[in-house]
């Protein structure tokens, strides 16, 4: 691609237009229902504990005023800061915040009504003020302690109308009084409800970003599995490569050498390969010689079990087999195993000097003979396969614990 083609950018979310009634598809709904909750959960323990410190002032305040105000007041307040009490072990409670919202409404409308109940029956020149709990009440569940939009608009309807009936069965109020708190609720409802819509409209854009990233995320994900498994793997045989070879074996040493818990009891590792292999492409070709790469494969693939087991192509007609936790005597007895197997097999091969079929040899190493890595236990395999081979091939050669080659008999 040259410099100057233009690079379509990959979809944000942010280009995704919200209907004006910010209503999503049902299964986004559902999630995006969670994903405000968890926003709001995050600060609603300072939010309640501020509700709290309000509503003990105005016992205080209501106090200096006058005492007969708050022999009135005290109970609907208590009442009310029980309530704030019950959200903050609300949401201490994981399983219980599917409710946070409606704990919130319960609270707000316990806020409006005693605010209401509080402005009908008390005696006293500023007893106008309770009724102000409205306007508060729908500021707090707009701004302070977020609910959704429409939770937030149908419970401020309800809200104005009570204290709108309130004032009615109220009596010997300045005739102006009524109509201004309810325009000043009003004014506080309406300015506190576009806040909370813009809000909630932000959050949901936000949420459908992070929704789009994510998908982006495991697409991204799924491609560069795709990416390693064709790097590391062999495409003609199946093995792992030589690449992913020395990556998890260097992995499992690490594991091994700082003691992890996951790491395993030892590594057994076998190297082999196919007898006179370049005689046999002689014979029957570099396609035929293919074929027989990928049946002679075949075998130790059939027979590893382990996850942390794999068999790679090391190169050309070479293998590696590591094999974890088993013992080193289990391993010898896959490692003939396999030979014979292989034999099994009953490739005819003409061009060798040791059997008219294809044959492997194989070199064993065990970490337990202190191979301080990988590339060491590799070479120690590699001395045993290059004994295996001048013994007469088509058989098991072993690296014991001494660092003697030995061949199996």
């Amino acid at each position: 691609m040259t410099a100057n083609q233009n690079h379509t950018p990959l979809p944000t979310g942010n280009d995704i237009t919200l209907p004006w009634h910010l209503r999503l598809p049902k299964p986004l709904e559902k999630d995006f229902r969670l994903y405000f909750r968890a926003s709001v959960a995050k600060v609603m323990p300072w939010a309640l504990a501020l509700v709290a410190f309000l509503i003990v002032s105005a016992m205080f305040i209501e106090s200096r005023i006058s005492p007969d105000v708050l022999n009135l007041s005290w109970r609907p307040r208590l009442f009310t800061l029980m309530l704030t009490g019950g959200c903050l072990v609300l949401i201490r409670k994981p399983q219980w915040r599917n409710w946070l919202h409606e704990a919130t409404l319960i609270l707000a409308f316990a806020i409006a009504l005693t605010g209401n109940y509080l402005g009908a029956i008390v005696e006293h020149p500023l007893a106008y003020t309770f009724f102000f709990h409205t306007p508060l009440a729908i500021l707090m569940i707009c701004i302070l302690i977020r609910v959704p939009f429409y939770s937030a608009l149908v419970s401020s309807v309800i809200m104005i109308g009570c204290m709108v009936f309130s004032l009615q069965l109220s009596s010997g109020r300045h005739p102006f009084e009524p109509s201004t708190l309810v325009l000043v609720s009003l004014a506080f409802a309406s300015m506190s409800l576009f806040g909370q819509y813009v809000y909630e409209r932000l959050l949901r854009q936000h949420f459908l970003s992070e929704h789009v990233l994510f998908q982006h995320r495991n697409e991204l994900h799924s491609a560069n599995l795709v990416l390693e498994n064709q790097a590391t793997v062999d495409g003609m045989t199946g093995c792992i490569n030589r690449r992913g070879m020395e990556s998890r074996l260097s992995h499992l040493y690490h594991k091994l050498n700082q003691n992890n818990p996951d790491a395993p009891e030892r590594i057994t590792l076998m190297l082999f390969d196919i007898d006179f292999f370049k005689q046999y492409n002689d014979t029957y070709g570099h396609p035929a010689g293919d074929e027989c790469l990928k049946k002679v494969a075949g075998v130790p693939l059939g027979m590893v079990q382990s996850d942390t087991d794999f068999v790679a192509r090391y190169g050309g007609e070479e293998f590696v087999i590591t094999l974890t936790d088993s013992s080193f005597n289990d391993a010898l007895v896959f490692a003939e195993r396999m030979r014979n197997r292989v034999e099994q097999l009953g490739l005819p091969h003409s061009g060798s000097r040791v059997s008219q079929v294809v044959t492997i040899s194989v070199g064993v190493a065990c970490s337990d003979s202190n191979a301080a890595d990988g590339a060491q236990l590799l070479k120690m395999a590699d001395e045993a396969l290059y004994q295996a081979k001048g013994a007469g091939r088509n058989r098991v050669a072993l690296m014991s614990n001494q660092g003697v080659v030995e061949m199996l008999n």
